[in-house]
């Protein structure tokens, strides 16, 4: 269940892009609270997670091929799984919860009517709910007054088309609808509870060597659901 709720977390957090942005989120749950980064240069993103059950991880992804890499800092190891890899795991996961098919029109956010202040932001409270997926209620929040909320959800749409943004379809509403910028979300995903606030959003250029496995860092194969070391060792025969 914690490499589910993880991999739900990273999808929340992945945004795709042309310019180089700097996305900040605070995120709270029983499994882990702190803040998370996400950079993102071109098609190339990476997104770094506060101390969790792992300790402080970071994750690299190519939204073009689907190919992610993880780096677990404490052991520095890194984790590499291709974009045929991911998929699989992500369509094992659907099947487990019984999310919504690839091709299935997943249900829309619906408004509430309610608002509410969130510090400098006036929102519009909207709320989804799924009946056969991970995700069984998730409220958003919806403000336009985000500083060039319209530009940057053009940005934010772009990962729906990407092989990354694809894996993750029928999981998560598309907000792409919202008349505004979503800042927060509570959303119960296997029962669990997490809180994602968005603490600010900046285009500032960023050094490519960001998104490259450290030199010290050595290669593990990346654990995968239903997969044993016997069955492996069986699969090689």
């Amino acid at each position: 269940m914690k490499r589910i709720l993880i991999c739900f977390a990273l999808a929340c957090s992945v945004v795709a892009a042309r310019a180089d942005f700097i996305i900040k989120q605070k995120m709270e749950s029983a499994m882990r609270n702190g803040d998370t980064t996400t950079q993102i240069k071109g098609d190339k993103v990476r997104v770094d997670m506060a101390t969790g059950p792992m300790g402080e991880m970071s994750t690299i992804m190519d939204l073009s091929t689907g190919d992610t890499i993880t780096l677990m800092h404490k052991s520095k190891m890194a984790m590499k799984l291709s974009g045929a890899q991911m998929k699989q795991m992500m369509d094992a996961m659907k099947k487990q919860m019984g999310a919504t098919a690839d091709n299935a029109e997943p249900p829309k956010p619906q408004a509430t009517g309610k608002t509410e202040k969130l510090g400098d932001y006036n929102t519009e409270i909207y709320t989804w709910s799924n009946t056969n997926g991970m995700t069984s209620t998730m409220t958003m929040w919806v403000t336009k007054d985000f500083p060039n909320f319209k530009n940057i959800k053009e940005q934010l749409a772009k990962v729906k088309k990407s092989a990354v943004g694809g894996m993750s379809k029928g999981m998560e509403p598309d907000d792409s609808a919202l008349p505004g910028m979503v800042v927060k979300t509570q959303a119960e995903v296997l029962g669990q509870k997490i809180t994602t606030t968005l603490v600010s959003v900046k285009e500032e250029t960023l050094d490519a060597s960001l998104f490259d496995v450290p030199k010290d860092y050595s290669y593990q194969d990346m654990p995968q659901p239903g997969v044993t070391p016997e069955t492996k060792k069986n699969s090689r025969k």
